[in-house]
């Protein structure tokens, strides 16, 4: 215990990003860090696990398992939509598994039932039993909110609203129009870095981007580049570049429009935002040194010769910036596994989102220590 404390409170969250030290090495390669975050960071957040575009119809479901925490989405009978650990109350197996539809809820272990809206219906050969409640074997239900063309669960039953933690990034994705968008499809990393460490580099203020991305730096007038805070997440936003660059074959205007926008929601679910398209990254924990970023792709048009055409161009530019982004993450994983490190200093004019972000950190991992 006294181990763990030592190593959260070794960041100070109130020094100021002029003089703060960033966290310690062991905040992104220890077992401990990594088991305080599970409970205390992801289980006090919201995270996207499903599309509402995949749960069209009643009896639909999709199920999942995130941060060692089986979950499933349902759609009522009564067509309302509603999430659910997804343990069985008998022994605790996995009620079902992947996507599909059907008119309840089975078991496959020993076929205990439940409604679609997670009532215990039938429980076969417990004859005999003894004080046995019927309503509380149900299945115990989690917080969900769908926001955009997403639907998030929370482990509390009636946590804060996502919503209403967003207003400044609703009121921009609003005003963007991206209620019209169309998924196109979806790509999934396993990467051998701690996830924190990928979160970091997204919200270095664009810090890396003309030394370890040249076809996106081609694209973005970096001078104009800024990051904007708010309570539990930031934007980070950059007008396309003002002259055309031999690095890309196309006219970046097309492709970033007006001005790209590069939001983050504490504490690792991205939204990037520029001209026709949006993009995801959804940065899930496996391990202390591994995570899987799992992205959505959603275009403006879809249909026809042309769209698919710049579909395929704008994917494959995402390609290489993730490529580079893995290779940047796994090096600083090494990194940070030497001896030689343990604490870095921020850049105090860009690196303010990542800042934010640690303070966040540190609150949870506070009150996490404050309640053992």
């Amino acid at each position: 215990m006294r181990s763990l404390e030592k190593k959260v409170t070794a960041f100070d969250p109130d020094m100021p990003i002029a003089r703060a030290w960033t966290p310690p090495s062991s905040w992104y390669t220890d077992d401990d860090i990594h088991a305080l975050e599970l409970t205390h960071v992801f289980g006090r957040s919201w995270q996207p696990v499903a599309r509402t575009a995949e749960l069209p119809e009643r009896g639909s479901y999709v199920a999942g398992c995130f941060a060692s925490e089986p979950w499933v989405v349902v759609r009522g009978a009564d067509d309302v939509l509603r999430a659910f650990f997804n343990t069985c109350r008998h022994k605790g197996r996995e009620v079902v598994t992947g996507r599909g539809c059907a008119a309840e809820l089975v078991c496959g272990y020993h076929a205990w039932r439940y409604d679609l809206d997670g009532r215990l219906r039938s429980a076969p050969r417990i004859g005999g039993i003894e004080e046995f409640d019927r309503g509380a074997m149900s299945l115990l239900p989690l917080g969900l909110e769908q926001w955009g063309p997403w639907v998030f669960v929370h482990r509390e039953r009636t946590p804060t609203g996502l919503k209403n933690q967003l207003p400044e990034l609703d009121a921009a994705l609003e005003r963007s129009g991206w209620s019209s968008l169309k998924f196109a499809g979806e790509q999934s990393w396993t990467i051998a870095c701690n996830w924190k460490v990928y979160v970091d580099n997204y919200l270095d203020g664009g810090y890396h981007v003309p030394h370890m991305h040249p076809t996106l730096d081609a694209q973005l007038e970096m001078d104009a580049y800024r990051t904007d805070i708010y309570e539990r997440s930031s934007i980070q936003s950059c007008p396309p570049a003002s002259e055309s660059d031999p690095r890309v074959r196309y006219d970046a205007r097309q492709r970033i429009g007006e001005r790209a926008l590069y939001a983050w929601i504490y504490p690792n679910f991205m939204i990037n935002r520029y001209g026709p398209c949006l993009d995801t990254n959804h940065v899930v924990p496996l391990g202390p040194d591994r995570c899987r970023v799992d992205y959505q792709f959603y275009f403006a048009d879809v249909q026809g010769e042309a769209a698919q055409r710049f579909v395929a161009d704008s994917m494959a530019q995402s390609d290489v910036t993730q490529r580079e982004d893995i290779a940047i993450c796994e090096s600083v994983q090494r990194g940070l596994a030497s001896e030689s490190y343990d604490r870095g200093r921020y850049a105090p004019t860009v690196e303010t989102g990542e800042h934010h972000f640690h303070r966040l950190l540190a609150a949870d991992y506070r009150r996490a220590l404050a309640r053992k």
